[in-house]
């Protein structure tokens, strides 16, 4: 209660009052700043990689929207184990640098699952390893996600291992003829062995949806929307507009999603979009364009910016931080 009354209490303070955090980049520069109106909360961003007995990491510092939380995951790829944990405050400087911490992975284990990763194909080829869970909270996981523009061989289609994400246990996801995200999670040793997840080994549900990424006159116009039978536990259909965050506006995504990914924080971080507006149906093909005015469950627009999400950074992290944090 004290948490949602000081997040509300600063919402109404001049800008000039807003929460301070540090902010500090991958080069390791860190600076005070003042987080924008809508954003209540410090976090700390830790990418780490584990070889050979040595441990290499990279620290990044910010703001970050209220509705995000404290999230970790860890796998192997290759001979490596790459961790990534984000924690976040409230108040003002609460992710200040602290002393170096000590081992990577402390002396108590807890769950056992299995790990792999797409960037060295072992999911795909079915060479699982086992990999100790370094937190009680944890549980075994597979983090899926497929786009049809923009992959390389180093992206990572497929993760399993250790983690404590937001929207456990799930499972959690979203597709269209475009894209496939899913989140799935398990509490025992493990449990998340077996065949990786492809979309169209789901079986097919009752519901059809439209399906569309980009504006109303490209990608997702009336006649460019087209139905999509939708697969699994993917039986809302789904419509979220908003800002991309690489700057397109008006940005649309319609497709097949279960009932949690319609509450919009996922939507936001999976597809980098700002003042979002999430709303779902369950009716066959209710999130056609031309029905907009139908009114639907769904989260009112958002402000503020939508930084990634730990699971959209963790399916990055070989394109984009590859050579940074493993080679420095």
């Amino acid at each position: 209660m004290e948490s949602q009354w000081r997040l509300e209490l600063r919402a109404r303070l001049p800008v000039s009052w807003g929460l301070r955090c540090m902010q500090c980049e991958m080069s390791g520069l860190c600076h005070q700043a003042e987080c924008a109106p809508g954003e209540g909360l410090c976090r700390t961003t830790v990418i780490s990689t584990w070889e050979g007995g040595e441990e290499q990491e990279v620290v990044v510092r910010g703001c970050a929207h209220p509705e995000k939380t404290t999230r970790s995951m860890s796998y192997r790829t290759g001979s490596q184990i790459i961790t990534l944990t984000e924690t976040v405050c409230e108040s003002d400087l609460c992710n200040r640098p602290s002393p170096k911490r000590g081992a990577f992975f402390p002396r108590s284990r807890y769950l056992e699952c299995v790990s792999c990763a797409s960037s060295d194909l072992s999911c795909e080829r079915g060479r699982d390893q086992s990999l100790q869970c370094r937190n009680p909270r944890e549980e075994c996981v597979e983090v899926v996600t497929h786009q049809d523009f923009e992959e390389s061989p180093g992206d990572e289609r497929h993760i399993r291992g250790c983690g404590f994400l937001p929207g456990c246990p799930g499972p959690t996801g979203f597709h269209n003829n475009h894209t496939f995200h899913f989140l799935r999670c398990c509490n025992t040793t493990k449990c998340n062995r077996g065949p990786v997840l492809e979309l169209q080994n789901l079986p097919p549900n009752d519901v059809q949806c439209y399906s569309c990424e980009g504006n109303s006159t490209h990608g997702c116009s009336s006649e460019e929307a087209s139905l999509v039978t939708c697969r699994g536990p993917m039986t809302q259909c789904l419509e979220a507009t908003g800002s991309h965050a690489l700057g397109t506006p008006d940005y649309t995504v319609r497709g097949c999603a279960t009932p949690s990914w319609c509450q919009g924080l996922h939507t936001a971080e999976a597809f980098r979009l700002t003042y979002l507006n999430v709303s779902c149906c369950s009716e066959n093909g209710c999130n056609h364009p031309a029905r907009d005015t139908q009114p639907r469950m769904g989260s009112a627009p958002r402000p503020g910016s939508a930084p990634l999400s730990l699971t959209v950074t963790l399916l990055l992290t070989a394109r984009l931080w590859g050579g940074i944090v493993l080679w420095t």
